[in-house]
């Protein structure tokens, strides 16, 4: 039996049901298949980082971080559970079949090694929200500004209006007075392996030239356009945000290299 939807998911269905449009009733069997397996990598993904930001939450306190950031992080936990709840339901329109996901293991916490307790929570932190969710705000903008299926375009909405709200989690870490100069320094000295790290995450499933793009309209972005829109993220944002707040890696090519199609 189908589990009933979180109370969130049960508001934003009483506002109107997620149903399939024209623009999805026009694919073909093939596409629908492409895009439902998508969003429900979408969905084990949203659900996985869930458990991410729990042990997120609990590093952050430890930090001291502020009440006003520990409570982003908190609501994050239920955000990304909500989110996984919402891909599936659309990749249940493109499949035309319901599909559960499967209970994900426990992810297991990154590791930094020779720095304090304090800098590990701060790069913790930069990696999850700083970047990963700040390129993952530049990368649903994209899949939002292409998407006129009905479903997606409401999805898309929903979780990139959460993920801004999470990627200032990284921001206020990295600004936080519990870092000091030399704090910030050596998270520099991480930031070149740290930002390699995500961009080749995001990249890695552009990486076969035999597969085809998604069709458009419906949220996915092909290859091309996810490279440029990581390089984007990374020059235009990312990389003066953490000048900004006094993370100054260098030289900055190392990784920019990994974004260009």
């Amino acid at each position: 039996m189908k589990a009933a939807p979180s109370p969130r998911m049960a508001r934003l269905l009483d506002e109107a049901p997620l149903l399939e449009d024209d623009a999805v009733r026009a694919l073909d069997p093939a596409s629908r298949q492409q895009l439902g397996q998508a969003w429900q990598r979408r969905a084990e993904n949203e659900v996985c980082t869930s458990r991410v930001f729990a042990q997120l939450h609990a590093e952050l306190r430890r930090f001291g971080a502020a009440e006003e950031v520990l409570a982003v992080t908190a609501g994050a936990v239920d955000d990304e559970a909500f989110h996984g709840e919402l891909c599936r339901y659309v990749a249940e329109i493109y499949l035309q079949l319901p599909i559960s996901l499967p209970a994900p293991s426990e992810p297991r916490p990154p590791v930094f090694a020779v720095c304090s307790p304090r800098v590990h929570q701060a790069l913790f932190a930069a990696l999850h929200c700083t970047v990963n969710e700040t390129l993952a705000v530049t990368y649903l903008a994209a899949c939002l500004a292409e998407a006129r299926a009905e479903a997606a375009k409401r999805a898309l909405k929903e979780v990139l209006r959460d993920e801004v709200r999470h990627a200032r989690i990284g921001w206020a870490v990295l600004a936080s007075p519990q870092l000091d100069a030399q704090d910030r320094k050596l998270i520099a000295e991480f930031m070149p392996a740290l930002l390699d790290v995500c961009v080749t995450t995001w990249l890695a499933d552009n990486e076969d030239d035999t597969a085809q793009d998604p069709p458009q309209g419906h949220g996915c972005i092909g290859r091309a356009t996810l490279a440029r829109v990581v390089d984007d993220a990374l020059t235009s944002v990312i990389l003066p945000g953490l000048a900004h707040v006094g993370v100054n890696p260098a030289p900055a090519q190392l990784w920019l290299s990994h974004a260009r199609p």
